[in-house]
């Protein structure tokens, strides 16, 4: 099967539902799914904000959140979709 000329393998695409699911519930944590450095950095960024016990920095950065594990996803499809056309225009 693997020396089948048009078995073309790409990775899976990733659900933004689920992406916008996790940033909702876990906020920083959340965005992990989406974007391994962006989780990173929202975590320790996310630490300083936490701490200043204001309530509209933690729900800005939430939002932040939210919003870049969206759009990390549909950069990540877009990869990912691009990968498999041109996989296909090279095995025609």
């Amino acid at each position: 099967m693997i020396n089948n000329p048009s078995f073309v393998a790409t990775l899976p695409y990733k659900s933004t539902a689920v992406a916008l699911l996790f940033s909702v519930i876990f906020g920083p944590v959340g965005l992990l799914y989406a974007s391994f450095w962006g989780g990173v950095s929202m975590i320790l960024i996310g630490i300083v904000v936490v701490s200043s016990k204001y309530f509209f920095p933690i729900l800005l950065l939430w939002l932040i959140c939210c919003i870049w594990s969206v759009g990390a996803i549909e950069a990540y499809n877009q990869r990912v979709l691009k990968a498999h056309l041109q996989k296909q225009v090279d095995h025609a």
